[in-house]
């Protein structure tokens, strides 16, 4: 996509057209006037970047060895570069900085972006998180763990504790959503459960679970492709089912499109519900 963006980001430092981009040419050495944002983690700004559906450049500095940049067209990210990386591998070293310094560059022209990364921000962020946190898990995980004394006990007390986080992260996504959201449910797929459910009948859940082994199947047994990790189906009177697949667990949205667009569900309530999920893992 080419021609003159004239759209203004409220944060933008320097204008600048990404054929020309070079940290290390602009003089990386002055962090504070090269990168005048900070404090601020990656993801955070990402999402924000995303919402206002900017086409810019957003440098991220951490420190001297590690550095680089994102790049946005009209809130959708096409490439990342961090040292000799590039596209969804430079996105995902970056994603989880905290506490950075960033730069925003207007991009003045688009003709010679070139679209790198596909998978959507949501599922970049929330991939990000996962990595992070097993990072956390081994970092943390005692030399010697104690034996379950009743092995059946604790698998039922962790199967109900997560069934509890999934309903709390429904309720979330409930609360920001309000009247846009008609039903919502999390199964397990390896294990055909549905975990959690709001406002769904569990046939509902269930042949939701069906649809998508179905659709798998299909795929992998007569075409050479495969589905993705999101499908998004329309459905009659403006609403909109988005199946997202992650990890061992199928999240199924159903929602009013007139009053909750697709971008404001992927960029930002999801992420946040993903977050808050995350967060009750390493609590």
């Amino acid at each position: 996509m080419g021609g003159d963006v004239k759209k203004d980001f409220k944060l933008i430092i320097d204008n600048e057209d990404p054929g020309g981009m070079s940290a290390a040419d602009a003089g990386i050495k002055d962090e504070v006037q090269r990168f005048p944002l900070f404090g601020l983690s990656v993801g955070s700004f990402l999402q924000v970047i995303a919402m206002e559906q900017q086409t810019c450049i957003m440098e991220v500095y951490l420190n001297a060895n590690h550095w680089g940049h994102f790049c946005f067209v009209e809130g959708e990210l096409h490439d990342a570069v961090y040292g000799d990386l590039s596209g969804e591998t430079a996105a995902m070293e970056m994603i989880s900085w905290e506490n950075v310094r960033l730069n925003i560059k207007q991009i003045l022209n688009t003709s010679s972006v070139v679209r790198k990364i596909d998978k959507n921000l949501m599922l970049l962020l929330m991939e990000g998180s996962r990595r992070r946190d097993e990072v956390h898990e081994r970092n943390t995980r005692p030399g010697r763990e104690e034996e379950a004394e009743d092995q059946d006990d604790i698998e039922v007390t962790a199967a109900e504790a997560e069934r509890a986080k999934l309903n709390a992260c429904l309720n979330i996504m409930s609360k920001d959503m309000d009247e846009a959201l008609m039903a919502a449910s999390i199964s397990n797929v390896s294990e055909g459960k549905v975990m959690a459910s709001y406002q769904a009948a569990p046939e509902t859940a269930e042949a939701f679970l069906r649809l998508t082994r179905y659709l798998t199947n299909a795929f992998n047994e007569n075409t050479s492709n495969q589905l993705g990790d999101h499908m998004i189906l329309d459905l009659k009177d403006r609403q909109t089912l988005v199946v997202l697949m992650i990890g061992d667990h199928q999240w199924c949205i159903v929602f009013k499109n007139d009053k909750c667009t697709l971008g404001l569900l992927r960029n930002i309530i999801l992420p946040k519900v993903i977050r808050a999920f995350n967060e009750m893992n390493r609590g």
